[in-house]
């Protein structure tokens, strides 16, 4: 999220509506409070931007073993 003044805003419209446009937030502000957001129609997708990719550290048949131990104090 991008914080900019209504003023700023004003003499930069275009940059802002580009920002915006690339899946930028921009909050407005006027006397340091927030009157309005400018968001992009469609939002952004997220899963282009992952680069961590999630591994299982068991077996799949470990993964789907009952955890009897764990749930005695709770039974």
């Amino acid at each position: 999220m991008l914080k900019v003044s209504a003023t700023k805003l004003r003499a930069h419209l275009f940059d802002y509506l580009e920002k915006a446009a690339a899946g930028e937030i921009i909050i407005i502000q006027r006397n340091n409070q927030e009157i309005a957001r400018l968001m992009p129609l469609q939002q952004a997708n997220w899963r282009k931007h992952m680069t961590y990719i999630p591994q299982l550290l068991v077996t799949p048949e470990e993964l789907c073993q009952p955890l009897d131990d764990l749930w005695e104090a709770y039974v």
